[in-house]
């Protein structure tokens, strides 16, 4: 790719983040449409909209017809607000607030600190709770890269054992209503922020699913002081790698008091609650170049990605012992964790 097109390249993100937030894709579901009709249904400029489409266009997002209007294209798909695999959020994240943040990248790169910070004077999440709109596009974006991970652990992974889980940081909730959908004798729990909880308990009022509603429930938690007790199973998916060493290891204890009042609390009745840290792990590739960039421009001073051994670590510092690692498709790694043995 030529240099003077890599230096454009964050016009495309910012371009793909307006065309997720207009729902573009979900005009173009019943066939091409003039950028005329589009400007009409979207309450947008048609000349706007025209180039728009024209520089998505290029990397293959839309596709102009000789007649001038334009069509999906296999990628466009994926941003569809419908599409069983949608990354519609995932893009205005990316082109919002992610693309915010990262025009301040030279303050990290010189300097190491986050540049979610010197943009927001507070990290994402403080800030996220005064801002409700880029709250629930951050949750919605959640939910679009959650959906392949849940549908793998259900397909995959054995829950016979497990009736209880409970998703520590789940957001509102995908991971665990692809786990529940797969298992119908599960019941879960998501224990969020306050504000995210009670967005997760709206949304799934919302849904009218009067099964779901019976078995997932939302509670409010901080995941540095106390969790709740009483599951078969704990899940942290895409948790720790937005925090520190030292933040990631306050966490795992507080999962892991949980996990011990648990087994206190049954009296040794019930069987071993084990905990599934779902995270990307590190790796020689692209892919772990990006998201360790990444974290330390939008997470929490000091974070960096882990290898195994730094998970490994930092779970025996908390009190819990890694009984497995198993890899997903999706680029996470399931690290299955228990309660230390005491000697």
């Amino acid at each position: 790719m030529e240099l003077l097109q890599l230096a454009g390249m964050g016009w495309i993100s910012r371009s793909l983040g307006v065309a997720a937030r207009l729902g573009i894709a979900d005009h173009l579901a019943e066939g091409p449409k003039s950028p005329a009709r589009l400007a009409e249904l979207t309450d947008a400029d048609p000349d706007g909209v025209l180039y728009l489409l024209r520089v998505l266009g290029i990397v293959g997002v839309f596709h102009e017809r000789e007649d001038g209007t334009f069509e999906q294209t296999d990628t466009s798909e994926r941003m569809r607000d419908d599409h069983p695999q949608s990354m519609r959020y995932w893009c205005v994240l990316g082109g919002e607030m992610y693309y915010d943040v990262w025009r301040d990248l030279l303050t990290t790169v010189k300097t190491g600190k986050p540049a979610s910070r010197s943009e927001y004077g507070e990290s994402i999440y403080a800030y996220m709770d005064k801002d409700t709109d880029a709250g629930e596009v951050y949750d919605k974006a959640m939910a679009d890269i959650t959906r392949p991970a849940a549908a793998e652990l259900a397909r995959d992974f054995d829950f016979s054992r497990i009736s209880k889980v409970i998703d520590v940081g789940g957001g509102t909730g995908h991971l665990l209503k692809g786990i529940l959908a797969a298992h119908t004798d599960i019941h879960g729990t998501v224990a969020e922020r306050a504000d995210v909880a009670k967005r997760g308990a709206q949304l799934l009022d919302e849904s009218g699913d009067k099964d779901l509603i019976r078995r997932l429930s939302f509670t409010e938690a901080d995941f540095f002081e106390e969790v709740p007790s009483g599951a078969d199973a704990y899940f942290l998916k895409n948790v720790l790698h937005n925090w520190s060493p030292d933040s990631s290891t306050r966490i795992l204890k507080t999962v892991q008091r949980a996990m011990a009042r648990t087994v206190e609390e049954s009296e040794g009745l019930a069987a071993e609650p084990v905990l599934f840290v779902i995270e990307p792990l590190l790796g020689h590739d692209n892919a772990s170049a990006i998201r360790s960039l990444f974290q330390m421009v939008v997470c929490e001073e000091g974070t960096r990605i882990r290898s195994e051994e730094d998970m490994r670590r930092q779970a025996e510092g908390a009190g819990l012992e890694v009984r497995s690692i198993r890899n997903l498709s999706t680029e996470h790694s399931v690290v299955e964790c228990v309660l230390a043995t005491r000697d």
